[in-house]
Parts: structure tokens; sequence; C-alpha cells
């Protein structure tokens, strides 16, 4: 379980009271099954909103969101929920447009936030999705070049030049320095990689050379920012789920993959200087939002 706050929390006296679940305002299923996209191993996600006490809100302990040690379950606060829809965050977006078949919970507090979810609506949206899909592809990239192309060793400072001097190493020029650093760290990180690697995903980089879950996502997210940016209709439930489910099962080389995803990117960055959504959500009405909630929930 994580449990994120911006102070010193008490962290026993909040799991023992478990105020995420008591004050919920809204949660429903999030992820693959929200997409359309789950197959019958996929796991069951839920996301969900909760108004925390007031002494969290009005005290030092504050309190972000709740986590469940496998990740799969995930209660944000109120207002945290809020700075991170008017930044477009997608898991966000997302869930304030969620096909209401997936809704597990919802009370009137959750059903006033789902009825002013256009106001969280900006040309941000481009850029935020642009910004995940590119993580997404980076990944990818990553993940493909150690498969091909693996480090042969761990680099030392010799390598680059590096010479013993007081206990440290002293290298020709500090552009020697940094290149061993960045070698360094790439070995680190491919290390980590190899050691934590989910045997399923593991799976499919050895069947096609990339992570082909990530190249789903990669072009969902890159289409649904298209979508918004064209029509002002957010659709988490995807009509091209039978392509997007090709795509996970390799119907397209690496290759492939790498050209449609420039095209698409390509395409968004445009859709952003063009489209009808406000360049800024409308900050102040949401402001007023959160107050309103915050106070009838806790003072009625």
């Amino acid at each position: 379980m994580i449990l994120s706050c911006g102070f010193d929390c008490n962290w026993a006296a909040m799991n023992a009271d478990k105020f995420w679940e008591k004050n919920l305002i809204l949660r429903m299923i999030s992820g693959s099954r929200a997409y359309g996209l789950a197959r019958a191993d996929s796991d069951e996600d839920t996301r969900g909103v909760c108004i925390p006490p007031k002494q969290h809100l009005l005290g030092l302990h504050r309190f972000e969101q709740y986590e469940s040690e496998n990740h799969d379950h995930t209660i944000f606060a109120l207002d945290k929920f809020i700075r991170l829809a008017l930044a477009a965050n997608p898991n966000i977006i997302e869930m304030l447009y969620t096909d209401s078949r997936f809704i597990l919970f919802m009370n009137p507090y959750g059903e006033r936030l789902l009825q002013a979810r256009d106001m969280f609506l900006s040309r941000r949206v481009g850029e935020s999705f642009s910004r995940y899909a590119i993580s997404q592809l980076h990944r990818m990239e990553n993940h493909h070049r150690w498969l091909i192309h693996p480090p042969e060793h761990k680099p030392v400072p010799q390598d680059f030049g590096g010479r013993p001097y007081g206990g440290r190493y002293r290298f020709p020029h500090s552009d020697a320095e940094r290149d061993y650093q960045a070698a360094f760290k790439h070995w680190n990180h491919y290390q980590a990689w190899r050691k934590n690697r989910n045997p399923t995903r593991a799976g499919l980089e050895a069947r096609y050379g990339y992570d082909t879950k990530h190249a789903m996502h990669l072009f969902r997210l890159l289409k649904m920012g298209e979508e918004i940016l064209r029509t002002g209709k957010v659709n988490v439930l995807r009509s091209d789920a039978d392509w997007l489910l090709q795509i996970r099962d390799g119907a397209l080389g690496y290759e492939e993959i790498i050209r449609l995803a420039a095209e698409h990117e390509e395409n968004l960055t445009a859709l952003i200087e063009h489209s009808n959504l406000p360049s800024e959500p409308d900050t102040p009405a949401v402001e007023t939002l959160l107050i309103e909630l915050q106070e009838t929930f806790l003072f009625p």
C-alpha cells in the first residue's frame, strides 16, 4: 500500500481510518477493460476520488492519494485529482469520461464532478497526451536497443581515459567524464531492466523484438489526443479496439511502428494549433467547483 501526503504523516493512524474509502465520491474500472482492450488474463484496475477529512485539508497532514501494493487500485484526493485534470493528465481525463457501464460507485458529489468535466478540456490535452505517448515510445525504443545491442560490459573509468588520483579518477577532459557517467547510468538502467522485467512483457519483446503492449498504448494515446483536439470529445472506450489489439498481437513490424508514430505525432502537433478548444482550462470555475464540493461534503 502506498500513501502519499505533503507532510510527515501518521501512516498507522491513516491506515486504520481508511477515510479514502469512507469519503469516496467516485470509483470506476480503469485501464484495458475501460478501453475495451482487455484479454482474459487482464488485471481489473480501478481508480477513484475521495474528499479527505478536514484535518487533511486544513491541517498539517495533507493526503494526496492511496495506492494498493500491486498498483491496481488508486484513490486520489479531490484536490490532487483537480490539479492533474487541469494539467490534462491522460489518466485523469480518462476518468472523467469513462463509459458509465464501468462506474462502480458514484454519489452526488462524484456526479457533480463528472457533470463539470468539459471545463477541464483545453489544448493542453495535445501536449499532455503527446508527452505520455512519447514516453511509451522511448521505453519501447530503449528496450529494443537493449535486445538488439545489449551493453557488452560494465563501464569503468579506464575505458574513458580515467586514471586513479587521490582515491578518485581524473579524466583527460570533462566530456570524457560525462561520457563515462552516461555509460554507467545506461548500464545501471539496463541491469535494472533485466532484473525487474515483467515475464509477460519480456515474452512479447522476445517474440516481436519490441514491447507490443507499449506500442498499443502509444497509438491509443496519440489517437485519443487527436480526437479530443479535433472534436472536443473524449472516447475512452475505443472504437478502434480491433486495430489496437492487432498491434498488441504484433501485426506491425518495429520500423513500421516508428514510422506511424512519427506521423501521428506530427498530426497531433498540428492539431494543437488549430483546435477549437480553449488554450487553457477554466481554472477559476474549476477552483469554485473544488471549494463547493469540499465545503458541502465536509460542512453539510
